[in-house]
């Protein structure tokens, strides 16, 4: 039987109530026995145990790790008091079309589905769809393989993923020891999983790229490879699509294109000895860029080896534009002209609070260094003269989890990577 995960905003009253009644059995477990593997707390700290080592991030197992976690969890609220709870699925949080008034579904209002979070009014990560409806390298969608030396993390997690863990949501989801343990997580990864299942469909449902490997934290259930994941079909459920995002998706995919890397090319910083010196100057640093050969069919600007930082969470915007045009990021028209994507450094994880068993001993959540990269193909074949034009990062610190300006003085120590590069594909 194929059951369907919906819209929280669409499931009745009942419904949510079996959902709530639910999550109460499970939370009541760990209650009783904190090392109960059926418990809330046990499965939310899946995503960061202590002996498995954490979920994973910043590759190519990001997608099928949260699809299983997911999947695992839901058969658990299943199984906890049928034939009430037999039907019971996650209900994903379509976040790119709130209905409410207020920041988040009203339902995540409800006793056992509220927690603290930033209710602090905050704009959305831009360029979502894009990235699901015109992205076709599975690589730059969802991740590379851990030793792709082109890069890790995919554009769908650096971006909207961490943006809305580290700016949007906050609470227990602005840090990664301690996500998991606000019930938001689960619809939230779901429309997550959404996304991926669409992308997946777009693009002919392309062979995982790491089929084989285990999945840690999930090696006692019957599926745990990244091949057991890749279908969710397969797995049992299907995505109950509103009408609005029936419409986003009824757009054409492009046809992917085979590349390859011709040149790799270091980007100079104008006018500043350092990163750091630039950033704290004006939270900007401008660097060279090149004119690409005539024979260069794709761009990218490589940001190498960038430092995941520990103290909080940033954004860097990336911007395209000539060098005697002013830099204005608060003016919509210069941000939609020369404006070429933006990464969220989403902290590492730390130590939690006694309180919060979502976490273990300390041990980096995510790898300490990743790569990301940004298309300025179309920036620069718009450009009248290539030569002249520089490359703006913005450097933007999140607020703290509940929505206040970030206190984090070493924060901007930590903004820190090995190269530049504009990379030049054939």
């Amino acid at each position: 039987m194929t059951t369907s995960r919906r819209d929280i905003n669409s499931l009745s009253p009942a419904e949510l109530d079996d959902y709530v009644h639910a999550l109460g059995i499970l939370r009541a477990r760990s209650a009783a026995n904190p090392d109960d593997e059926t418990g809330y707390d046990f499965q939310a700290a899946l995503h960061n145990d202590m002996f498995v080592g954490p979920c994973e991030h910043g590759n190519d197992l990001f997608l099928p790790w949260h699809r299983s976690h997911l999947y695992h969890f839901e058969k658990l609220l299943q199984e906890s008091d049928p034939p009430r709870t037999a039907n019971v699925t996650l209900p994903y949080w379509d976040w790119l079309h709130p209905e409410t008034t207020g920041k988040f579904p009203a339902a995540f209002s409800l006793p056992g589905l509220v927690e603290d979070r930033n209710t602090v009014a905050t704009a959305l990560p831009p360029d979502t769809l894009d990235i699901v409806t015109t992205e076709t390298d599975q690589g730059e969608f969802g991740g590379f393989p851990a030793a792709h030396p082109g890069g890790d993390f995919g554009r769908l997690e650096f971006g909207p993923h961490n943006f809305m863990h580290g700016n949007y949501i906050g609470g227990l989801m602005a840090d990664p020891s301690t996500a998991s343990m606000d019930p938001i997580y689960y619809s939230f990864h779901a429309f997550i999983d959404l996304l991926w299942a669409e992308w997946q469909r777009r693009n002919g449902s392309p062979a995982p790229t790491s089929p084989d490997h285990d999945l840690r934290g999930f090696l006692s259930q019957e599926k745990h490879k990244v091949a057991d994941f890749a279908d969710t079909v397969a797995l049992g459920y299907r995505y109950e699509l509103t009408d609005r995002l029936k419409a986003d998706f009824d757009v054409p995919t492009p046809q992917p294109v085979v590349r390859r890397l011709l040149a790799a090319q270091p980007l100079s910083l104008v006018s500043a000895p350092s990163l750091t010196a630039s950033l704290r100057a004006d939270s900007r640093a401008e660097f060279s860029l090149a004119a690409p050969p005539a024979e260069a069919r794709k761009v990218m600007v490589r940001l190498d080896d960038l430092k995941v930082p520990v103290a909080g969470s940033y954004v860097l915007r990336a911007y395209v534009h000539p060098a005697d045009v002013a830099f204005r990021a608060d003016d919509p028209d210069f941000a939609d002209h020369y404006g070429v994507g933006y990464v969220t450094m989403w902290k590492s994880h730390r130590t939690a609070p006694d309180d919060r068993p979502a976490d273990g001993r300390p041990q980096p959540h995510h790898p300490t260094e990743c790569n990301a990269r940004f298309d300025v193909t179309a920036v620069l074949a718009a450009a009248p003269a290539p030569e002249d034009l520089v490359l703006t990062l913005q450097y933007l610190p999140s607020p703290d989890p509940y929505g206040r300006p970030q206190e984090a003085p070493g924060l901007l120590q930590e903004v820190a990577l090995k190269d530049v590069l504009m990379e030049v594909y054939g």
